[in-house]
């Protein structure tokens, strides 16, 4: 079997590459980094160290190759002969790779092969959605649609930016934390989903989507942002101070318990799955920083993204989300700050990002919150205010 990859960098080769080829697939990648391509070309293989346990293991990833996303012809080719594919190119990328995947949908509608299932392995809420309205008329029609799933994942491996390579290393080496399991929607499929080790198939799906979002994108990001304010550079670090460990703990707690709610679905493996998260947080051997995981802020205050999104499940459970609001003001002081803005415009600033309205409850907290950044707290008194006020807030809801 045959497999295309879109995106040869962090997570196309430190997962999904990885998954397939450990699987017996021969694996494409489509990438426009020249060199990337050639060095797949040349080598047919890659290391993989998986590090942050006792001790490092290095796996050979191998039967891969690559094709220059430049190259319509070479990669319209590859996707024809595909079995399987999957888009790892980072969510303010995807549109750029529809051109491609269209040709290759129209190409194999017309040589009258099988459906092709694209696993959609992005942090970004409603990916599937988001692709098909970019494929639809006038770009493919009804019938060409049919040929291929759009299968959303959740990708839960922490794959950090690799570091600057040493004489002689491999330019294609990439470290990875060794937990290695994807789940998918099953019921996204065109045709029987394959059994590829550690790919693990869901349905309904939007609870596991809404798990890896508002429980670990969102307690990551605030590890970020908290661990910005303090000046520290890497996540291990941000998360081992324990104030932003209780802070990340307690936000992550909040989700949990909406999630459970809103899914019906026991809280205590959604509380165990934040512990083992902070944890994994603490990887030190990962060497991930705070400004990898903190990047983008617009996309994370965003209405249905992280910060926001977990937010406003809380709201909706019965709840008060006062623990993520902090975060959300936390994200909100990094990002005035980093863009030489007036905190006297924060509410104009905050509601633009967020879509929420100023009289939102959501809004007032973290603006609220933010205050205690803007002033200069230390995050022992910060915590404390947090505390303080969601005393008051489930004074309120009871």
């Amino acid at each position: 079997m045959k497999a295309v990859i879109f995106g040869a960098g962090n997570i196309g080769r430190g997962f999904i590459g990885a998954l397939f080829s450990q699987a017996g697939l021969e694996v494409t990648f489509i990438d426009v980094a020249a060199p990337v391509v050639a060095r797949l070309n040349a080598d047919h293989c890659y290391p993989l160290h998986i590090v942050g346990g006792e001790k490092e293991q290095v796996l050979t990833v191998d039967k891969v190759s690559a094709v220059d996303g430049n190259d319509r012809e070479a990669a319209v080719a590859a996707i024809v002969e595909a079995d399987i594919a999957a888009t790892c190119v980072g969510a303010k990328a995807i549109k750029y790779i529809i051109p491609n995947l269209s040709a290759g949908i129209k190409a194999r509608y017309a040589a009258g092969k099988a459906p092709l299932n694209l696993l959609i392995c992005e942090n970004l809420m409603d990916a599937d959605k988001y692709i098909r309205d970019e494929l639809l008329a006038p770009v493919l029609t009804a019938e060409e649609m049919e040929q291929i799933g759009l299968v959303e994942t959740s990708v839960g491996r922490m794959v950090p930016v690799p570091k600057a390579l040493g004489e002689g290393e491999n330019p294609l080496k990439i470290a990875v934390e060794e937990y290695g399991v994807l789940p998918v929607d099953r019921a996204a499929f065109k045709s029987d989903v394959p059994e590829i080790k550690n790919m693990v198939p869901f349905s309904p799906f939007h609870y596991y989507i809404e798990r890896k979002l508002f429980i670990h994108n969102m307690g990551h990001a605030i590890c970020a942002y908290l661990g910005d304010i303090l000046g520290l550079e890497y996540i291990c670090d941000s998360i081992a101070d324990p104030t932003v460990r209780l802070l990340v703990h307690n936000a992550m707690l909040e989700s949990c318990e909406a999630l459970a709610t809103k899914y019906s679905t026991p809280v205590k493996p959604l509380l165990n799955h934040a512990c083992d998260l902070i944890r994994r947080f603490g990887n030190r051997a990962l060497g991930d920083t705070c400004a990898r995981v903190g990047g983008d802020i617009p996309r994370k205050l965003a209405n249905s993204d992280r910060l926001t999104g977990a937010a406003k499940n809380v709201i909706e459970a019965g709840s008060f989300p006062v623990y993520i609001c902090t975060g959300s003001a936390a994200a909100l002081h990094c990002y005035i700050k980093q863009n030489s803005l007036e905190a006297s415009d924060a509410a104009e600033v905050l509601t633009g990002l967020t879509g929420l309205e100023k009289n939102d409850p959501v809004t007032v907290c973290t603006l609220e919150m933010y205050e205690h950044f803007r002033s200069g707290e230390s995050l022992s008194d910060i915590l404390k205010a947090a505390d303080e006020k969601l005393h008051e807030k489930l004074g309120m809801i009871v």
